[in-house]
Order: C-alpha cells, then sequence, then structure tokens
C-alpha cells in the first residue's frame, strides 16, 4: 500500500523535475538554432492538459508520467531520428530540424543529457557552497587477518591514496571496493609522519543488500574508524533493551577495550544468546549493562550462512563538512558528477561482461521506493536522489544505443567521417534494434523490482 500512497507521490515528482530539465535541454538548444519545437510533452500517450505558445508550440502533459519528448518540426516522430517527409515551405525547411546542419542537430541531441548533467552541478555547487560538502575521514579500523592487514595497514591509518586516485573521503575507498573487485591494489597511507606504500589483494566477496540483491565487490578488510558511541537502535535491540541510550560511549565488552565501532562484532560476534557485560561511560559516568546479543543471519563472501551476534545499534553520526568559496564548491561540484559518471559506466560494463550481476539493475518500482525512503530524510534525501538520477539520466542517454541521444549522436558521428547519413534502412533497422535493447532492458529491471517485491512476502 506504502508503495502507492507514499513512493509512488514522490517517484512521479522527481520523475516529472528530471524529464522536463532534459527535455527542455533539447527545446533550449533548439530554439537558439531557430528549430521549431512543435510539442513539448511531459509523459506519453493522450494529452491530460495542456496549452499552445505565442511561437506555436504545443506543452503538455500526458497520460503515462514515465518520460516526455519534444518533437521538432519535419520530425518524423518524437524519437527525432528521420525526416517526417512531408513537404514543407521553404520558410518551414528553415525552421526544421533535419534541414540544419550536421553541428546544430548534434548539439540539440547533446542538448538533452547536458541539462541534465548541468543541473546536476549547479545543485551540487549550490549545496556545497551553502551548506558545505559533506565527507567522511579516511581514517581506517583494518580488519585482523584481512587483506589490508596483509599489506601493512594498522588501525589508525590514514588512507590517502589508492591505484591512481587520491583517497579524498572513505567513500572514495567503498566506491573502488564496489568498481575493482579482485584487483590488487596500490595504496599509500599515512601513520604518523611516516608515508607508506605496499598493496593490497582484495577478497573477492558476494553479499546481500537490504533489497536481497547480489553485491559484488572487492573486500580490503577495512572499516571506518568511528568512535563506539551509540547513534541509534534498530528495531528489537537487546542494547537497547539493557537500558543503554543514545550517546552512550561504550568502554569495555567482558573486560576486553572496544577501542572503534567496527571493534563490537568482533568482541561478540560469537556471543549470540549468551550474555555480555557491557561498561560505558555516560555523561561523564561509568556505568554498566548486560546484554544478551541476539542471533542474527548472516552470509560470509563464499555465500555461506551464519549465525552473528548483534547489539542492533548504530553507530553516531561520522560525517564532517569541507567549507567552500565559490570556486571550491564548483570544483566539488564537477567531481562529484564525474564520480558518479564514472561509477555508472564502470558498472554498466561489468554488468555486460558479466562480472557483475543483472539484478542490481533497478527498474521503475525501485526508483518509486527510493524516492519514498528519501522522503523519510526531509527535503536533503529528496534533493540527494534528485541529483543522482538527474547524472544517471543524462549519461544513461549518452550511451552509444539507437532511440538513445548517444544512437543519434554516433549516427552522426558517422555521417561527418563519410559526409552522408546512413541509408533509411540502416536507420530503420538501428532504431529497432535499440528500440529492442531499451525495451529488454526495461522489461529486465522490472522483472528485477518485481522480484524485489516477492522477496518482501517470502
Amino acid at each position: 500500500m506504502s508503495l502507492f500512497t507514499t513512493y509512488l507521490p514522490y517517484f512521479v515528482l522527481v520523475l516529472t523535475l528530471l524529464v522536463f530539465v532534459h527535455e527542455y535541454g533539447h527545446y533550449w538548444v533548439g530554439r537558439r538554432f531557430g528549430i521549431h519545437a512543435e510539442v513539448f510533452s511531459i509523459g506519453f500517450g493522450p494529452e491530460l492538459i495542456g496549452w499552445t505558445d505565442r511561437n506555436g508550440t504545443r506543452w503538455k502533459i500526458s497520460a503515462v508520467p514515465l518520460g516526455g519528448y519534444v518533437k521538432f518540426l519535419g520530425d518524423s516522430d518524437a524519437t527525432s531520428a528521420t525526416p517526417s517527409g512531408e513537404p514543407l515551405t521553404p520558410e518551414q525547411q528553415k525552421r526544421a530540424f533535419f534541414s540544419q546542419p550536421l553541428y546544430a542537430r548534434a548539439a540539440v541531441v547533446l542538448g538533452g543529457p547536458l541539462a541534465n548533467l548541468i543541473f546536476a552541478f549547479v545543485v551540487l555547487t549550490a549545496v556545497f557552497f551553502v551548506a558545505g560538502e559533506p565527507y567522511t575521514p579516511t581514517t581506517v579500523a583494518v580488519q585482523v587477518d584481512g587483506p589490508a592487514a596483509k599489506a601493512g595497514l594498522r588501525t589508525g591509518d590514514e588512507v590517502v591514496r589508492l591505484g591512481d586516485s587520491r583517497v579524498n573521503r572513505y567513500e572514495d575507498i567503498t566506491e573502488a571496493q564496489f568498481l575493482h573487485l579482485s584487483k590488487p591494489m596500490p595504496v599509500e597511507y599515512r601513520r604518523g609522519n611516516q608515508l607508506l606504500k605496499g598493496v593490497i589483494a582484495p577478497k573477492y566477496c558476494e553479499r546481500t543488500d537490504r533489497f536481497s540483491n547480489t553485491m559484488r565487490l572487492g573486500d580490503y578488510g577495512l572499516d571506518q574508524l568511528v568512535r563506539p558511541v551509540v547513534g541509534g537502535f534498530t528495531a528489537e535491540s537487546p542494547a537497547e533493551a539493557a537500558g543503554l541510550k543514545v550517546g552512550d560511549l561504550l568502554m569495555e565488552i567482558d573486560g576486553k577495550p572496544v577501542d572503534y565501532f567496527s571493534r563490537i562484532p568482533e568482541l561478540i560476534g560469537d556471543r549470540a544468546g549468551s550474555p555480555v557485560t557491557i561498561a560505558y561511560d555516560r555523561d561523564g559516568k561509568r556505568g554498566e549493562a548486560v546484554v544478551t546479543p541476539i542471533a542474527d543471519k548472516a552470509v560470509d563472501c563464499a555465500g555461506k550462512e551464519y549465525t552473528i551476534g548483534r547489539l542492533r545499534i548504530r553507530p553516531a553520526n561520522v560525517t564532517e563538512v569541507r567549507n567552500h568559496g565559490l570556486l571550491g564548491a564548483m570544483g566539488a561540484g564537477v567531481r562529484a558528477v564525474w564520480g558518479m559518471t564514472s561509477m555508472f559506466y564502470t558498472s554498466m560494463g561489468q554488468i555486460l561482461t558479466a562480472a557483475r550481476p543483472v539484478d542490481e539493475l533497478g527498474g521503475p518500482i525501485r526508483i518509486a521506493k527510493a524516492a519514498g525512503e528519501a522522503s523519510y530524510a526531509g527535503w536533503a534525501g529528496i534533493l540527494n536522489l534528485v541529483i543522482a538520477l538527474s547524472v544517471v539520466l543524462g549519461i544513461f542517454n549518452l550511451l552509444p544505443v539507437p532511440m538513445l541521444d548517444g544512437g543519434h549522436l554516433a549516427m552522426y558521428l558517422y555521417e561527418a567521417v563519410r559526409g552522408k547519413p546512413l541509408s533509411l534502412r540502416a536507420q530503420e533497422l538501428g532504431l529497432k534494434v535499440g528500440f529492442s535493447l531499451v525495451i529488454g532492458l526495461a522489461l529486465l529491471a522490472t522483472f528485477n523490482d518485481i522480484k524485489q517485491i516477492l522477496r518482501m512476502f517470502t
């Protein structure tokens, strides 16, 4: 029920905004070249509401809110892939899309994806300038006998470089694990005043996310170095039932020091169902509580299920903020957009080569769910989702697949090199192949969404 009452309205709101930005990019560039737009539609299918402006463009909202289009004068359909073939007057020829020089047509096609990327950049720059850039420090906790420990790292080291990339925040480490799987990774890290080097040989790992999808990554054996302060509790927390409160600093578990948050699983992982004594500091006063860790199911990197003891507590927020001037905020915005772009294309390449499972693809249901969940985090959550989806919409449309903007650009590149366009038969064949690919991808993503919903009821 919440899918329709909570998630769907936010999904429609977010998608409508991003589609408008994308299509307005096409429209705006077209207008700069004097091309007449006959229709600007948000959604497909029958028109629900619309009006015609003084330039003769029909602006409308259509019944199916899963995209949109701009139809320029002389186009055969909403894809702007081929000319209509209808006779045009000399005056109309000047304002028709396919009568324009190659560079103008390419600019119009490129305008949509660029609008999404520029929109994300502008919003990020504004956020970073006004509120600062959130980041988490790169000081790490090293798991005993893990890949990082074997490479020479110790808890408290600060990672400064992985491979050819500088590490500016802990999220860079997480992304490297996600993207590079089992590839050995040169690492530079700082210990005190020393700058040390090593090579981490990641442990190939498959884990299940909260949607029950398989996630593949290269496990470095690293965690954030987080103070063991209780930041919150999850459902049926034995720690909360035993009297622990948000803000308590965990000091010892059965007499063993709790140096950092990720040390807790090492101390209680095999103690499910067995009481442990936790010493904590609350407002400068020492206290003790007897807690019986609850048994949870977990899956190791080999896919084997095992039982682990948990307190079901969350760490306190460790995110810090870097304040920027305008130029610094713009630089941070560029880095953020580039990072999301790199992750998308790398992930898509891994899916195509079967290095990553296809069930990581999500469709409209998962996007709707993400939009609804983002709403619980307030406008900050919605804003983060809008930025991420705007980048994805922009760079996905640049894929060289007929039916997408990138497919049109590929055909224009062919025309620029050969001096003549593809034959109409080749264009029609390309559109059919592109249509099949896009529809097939959409069906696969929707199938993954349906599997996710079914898992919720099993």
